[in-house]
């Protein structure tokens, strides 16, 4: 993320266009009102937890954030902070920790019940949006009753590993992860690619690099192509996404079972599945010629019934008649769909997918 950028003069603007307390320019009224504005900021300094305030994101603009946690600045003698914001229009894996510097201290607002909306969050946030940032929260929590969901959030606000390092790559990560208490002042781990070890320090990933015999990630490898390789642990489990998508499903048909997302999807992982599932479903229904039902597209794709109904649904292609379900796939309204759904990702080549079904031990 960029810091603040200063011209010629002294003058220092923000990249969202809000001018810092330092621009020179302006009458000596104008003036004495920014030293009064800059004064009134200071004595805000530290800002409490809960305080909410406009932040400048990596697009360059200002949001409205909330403070969720603060620490002194390590290599800082004069106690300045970093805080831990909530970016009340975003999914919480965008919260970050900034420094001052990204912050419009004019715009600091005291701690607001969470009951009570922020006027100006309110006015930039539809209710659709607040309503699919409370579900986030519940995701994958439903069985938690209230209080317990309130000390799992608790507990789990503050990432604690913000990236990893993984070969070539590093990773930014986006929620908190239960790592041993001795990995509580790592922002950064250090993992082998190939047995998944991870370390604090890039010393100790070179001196185990130099020990550790394994040559691929755990498991066996079940394709290969090009500079491509796919490796599974053996499971039983009847869920996809083990590997991606595409070779998920050719795992099912080979099996010769329906596969499913474990679920509850996340966000991410529902617009992934609904994407493959409308490619794979479009792609069919235009080359068919005649009717077909639903069941036998999900034979045809190993994609369950239900997901295959919810899919059509969404498209608009699904109409009921006479207590049943019909598919409606007008050529023109399939083109549409079409072009809009895209290409999808990596294509998996399956005379090259080796893997044996499993089976279960009498």
């Amino acid at each position: 993320m960029g810091g603040l950028t200063a011209g010629n003069g002294g003058t220092a603007k923000g990249h969202g266009g809000r001018p810092s307390v330092a621009d020179g320019g302006g009458s000596a009224a104008e003036r004495g009102d920014q030293k009064g504005k800059a004064s009134t900021a200071k004595s805000a300094l530290p800002l409490e937890v809960g305080t909410r305030v406009m932040c400048r994101w990596r697009d360059g603009k200002y949001h409205p954030v909330k403070v969720i946690e603060r620490r002194r600045s390590g290599a800082s003698e004069a106690g300045d902070y970093e805080y831990y914001v909530h970016y009340t229009e975003f999914n919480r894996r965008l919260d970050e920790w900034v420094n001052l510097e990204h912050l419009d201290l004019d715009s600091v607002e005291a701690d607001v019940d969470d009951k009570v909306d922020d006027k100006a969050t309110s006015l930039k946030m539809t209710r659709n949006m607040k309503r699919k940032i409370e579900e986030t929260h519940v995701e994958g929590h439903e069985e938690l009753d209230p209080n317990s969901l309130r000390e799992h959030e608790e507990f789990t606000k503050v990432k604690n590993i913000a990236t990893i390092e993984l070969g070539r790559y590093e990773i930014e990560t986006w929620y908190f992860s239960p790592f041993p208490p001795e990995y509580s002042d790592c922002s950064k781990l250090y993992f082998c690619e190939f047995c998944l070890n991870f370390m604090k320090r890039k010393e100790q990933l070179q001196r185990h690099m130099k020990k550790c015999d394994l040559k691929h990630p755990p498991g066996d490898e079940i394709y290969r192509s090009g500079t491509l390789s796919m490796f599974e642990e053996s499971c039983s489990s009847p869920y996809n996404g083990s590997v991606v998508d595409n070779t998920s499903y050719e795992l099912s048909k080979k099996e010769g079972k329906v596969g499913t997302p474990e679920r509850p999807l996340s966000d991410l992982g529902s617009v992934s599945y609904k994407g493959y599932w409308t490619r794979v479903l479009l792609d069919i229904l235009k080359k068919h010629k005649g009717n077909i039902s639903i069941k036998e597209l999900s034979d045809m794709t190993a994609i369950r019934a239900d997901d295959v109904l919810s899919t059509l649904q969404g498209l608009e292609l699904i109409q009921y008649r006479k207590g049943q379900h019909a598919i409606c796939a007008d050529p023109k309204v399939l083109d549409r769909h079409i072009k809009a759904a895209g290409r999808g990702g990596l294509e998996v080549d399956v005379s090259k997918l080796i893997w044996t079904p499993y089976k279960e031990q009498g």
